[in-house]
């Protein structure tokens, strides 16, 4: 089926209309906020295109960090980190966990939000950045 989109901003949410068998519908898509600062937040089709590239790069290179499963070990040794630092919660056997050049291990979600607003491990406030640049030069 053949659906030609139009979408209008409305608070936030872009509606989408289009026909279905010949009767208007109309589905609600979430727009991505974009948080420059403390108090400051601005739709993504409202950042210029500079913002853009900068966020896309970012993402990029959020991507190229390692992620594992979180996996508590058998042996007393092998219980090195128990808690995520950012939310505060423990890590659960199975949970989607990202690792950071500095060894400090951190949930997905949580690591990925952090890293978009600093690029500082939020445990040693190492650069992330300068340290996975320099890995690619080795």
């Amino acid at each position: 089926m053949a659906c030609r989109n139009r979408g209008i901003a409305y608070k936030g949410r872009v509606v989408l209309t289009c026909m279905v068998w010949g009767h208007p519908y109309q589905e609600q898509a979430s727009v991505p906020m974009y948080h420059s600062a403390p108090g400051q937040s601005r739709l993504a089709t409202q950042l210029t295109e500079e913002e853009q590239v900068r966020i896309a790069q970012r993402i990029g290179l959020i991507q190229h960090l390692p992620t594992g499963v979180f996996d508590l070990g058998t042996e007393p040794t092998d219980r090195k980190t128990k808690e995520c630092v950012i939310c505060m919660l423990d890590f659960a056997y199975g949970d989607p966990v990202r690792f950071l050049p500095c060894l400090h291990t951190y949930h997905v979600g949580c690591i990925d939000d952090w890293l978009m607003r600093s690029l500082t491990c939020p445990s040693c406030m190492e650069p992330v950045d300068a340290a996975l640049l320099s890995s690619y030069e080795t």
